[in-house]
């Protein structure tokens, strides 16, 4: 309050005398007060402007008296220079001079005495240490559930992890590759299964000079009590088994597809345990197989004569398709190889047929498989009659390689292709996701030629 009595008591010297000189030096004493002891008495010449244009309206007549003296009007701005900010400040009253008074007088006082208060209470009060900690831990929230997971299922959580990434890396659209690669080789392994030599990348490799697209690793997959142990990787080689073939993933991303399959056996009674296994991890195709030669087997089906074991493994091959475990189903006359000197078609033929319709019942599709060529029967798995007969039915067929060696990913495909034409096929498929995808084997074909020539 004394600072508004002290312009009132300087105000009659300017109703005495009317000169601007002295009206201008007496404010800047009296300014100079009430400043912070800084260049406030540049600031203050623009307050007693405004101040008297309240209480006198009068001196709006001396007002232009001021305006001819250019040598105020030249001082004012020089300050205004040095300190810009109030300059402008300033410059805004001239049009309205009391209402931004009142406010730059109001908010200089007011938010320097509660600006004081406001850091006060954050620092004393906890309320906004907890509001920080929970953005920080947000992130750690994440890691929490896993850690708790584990307890109810500890394989299960832990595990699609790892897949989910190595699946996660957009799965090419169907549509050929800049290269024109269009198709996958469905059937390989690795060293895990105790007979496949040759790590993941190398048949990686392998299969962008055969002009695929993409492949699936199908390792045996483990059994419980022991089941014929030497073909297969053991339970606690199953997290190994999906490393591995993600590291492959990751180096060729960009290059190659490489899917996570696996071989999965069928046996009667191990049903419950093989759904389990096929929930662990997201698998991009599940194979089912019936092998013939595993010694448990053998021991409890070989009875009779050969003929009535090869009938055994046809209808237990339609019982895998009937048990809903499998995309597809592997080498399907795979028993042909077992004494392959006596194998005759025409005697098991009405045998095959009644398995074929239960199978295509079922939706299932069936695997040709390359490598058959290379066994003791030297001939596709299946033989070109029996695709013939899968074709009558519509059943989908997959082409796999079976490779145990880099070198043989993507081997005979051009054959198997032709061969599926003469059967009558006019479209082989593959899987993503456990979702079947259907190509024009014409397309594929010219696909794997084009592809082969632009990787030469």
């Amino acid at each position: 309050m004394s600072k508004k009595k002290t312009p009132s008591k300087k105000a009659a010297p300017s109703k005495g005398s009317a000169k601007a000189k002295s009206v201008a030096k007496k404010p800047v004493k009296a300014a100079s007060k009430p400043a912070s002891k800084k260049l406030q008495p540049k600031k203050a010449a623009p307050k007693p402007a405004a101040k008297p244009a309240k209480k006198a309206p009068k001196p709006a007549k001396p007002a232009p008296k001021a305006a001819k003296k250019p040598v105020p009007a030249k001082k004012a701005p020089a300050p205004v220079k040095k300190a810009a900010p109030p300059a402008k400040k300033a410059a805004t009253p001239a049009a309205k001079a009391p209402p931004p008074a009142k406010k730059e007088a109001k908010p200089a006082p007011q938010p320097a005495a509660k600006s004081l208060p406001k850091p006060v209470p954050t620092a004393k009060v906890p309320a906004p240490k907890p509001v920080v900690a929970a953005a920080a831990p947000a992130p750690q929230t994440a890691p929490a559930p896993v850690a708790e997971a584990p307890a109810p299922a500890p394989a299960p959580p832990p595990k699609p992890e790892p897949v989910k990434s190595a699946a996660k890396s957009s799965a090419p659209a169907p549509g050929p590759t800049k290269s024109g690669a269009l198709f996958y080789d469905s059937h390989m392994h690795t060293p895990l299964c105790k007979h496949a030599w040759g790590e993941p990348e190398e048949y990686a490799q392998q299969a962008i000079k055969a002009g695929l697209k993409g492949i699936i690793f199908t390792c045996h997959a483990p059994m419980p009590n022991g089941f014929w142990p030497t073909v297969r990787m053991s339970e606690s080689e199953f997290d190994t088994y999906v490393a591995l073939v993600q590291r492959a993933a990751a180096a060729y991303k960009g290059k190659l597809h490489v899917c996570l399959g696996i071989e999965s056996e069928w046996f009667p009674g191990y049903e419950d345990y093989i759904r389990q296994l096929h929930e662990r991890v997201e698998f991009d195709y599940v194979l089912g197989a019936v092998h013939w030669q595993a010694k448990e087997y053998l021991a409890k089906f070989e009875s009779g004569t050969i003929e009535n074991f090869r009938r055994i493994y046809f209808d237990h091959l339609a019982k895998s398709a009937e048990t809903g475990l499998y995309d597809c189903l592997a080498h399907p006359d795979l028993v042909k190889n077992y004494h392959p000197d006596s194998w005759c078609f025409a005697i098991i033929k009405n045998s095959v047929a009644a398995s074929l319709d239960r199978i295509a019942a079922t939706g299932v599709a069936m695997e040709l498989n390359t490598s058959g060529l290379n066994k003791s029967y030297s001939e596709m798995n299946p033989g070109n009659e029996m695709l013939r007969m899968m074709a009558d039915r519509k059943i989908p067929i997959v082409i796999g390689s079976d490779a145990h060696r880099a070198q043989r990913v993507g081997e005979h495909f051009v054959t198997a292709l032709n061969n599926l034409t003469e059967a009558g096929y006019e479209q082989v498929s593959y899987f993503q996701k456990r979702q079947r995808i259907d190509l024009k084997i014409s397309d594929v074909l010219a696909s794997l030629k084009k592809a082969a020539d632009h990787n030469a």
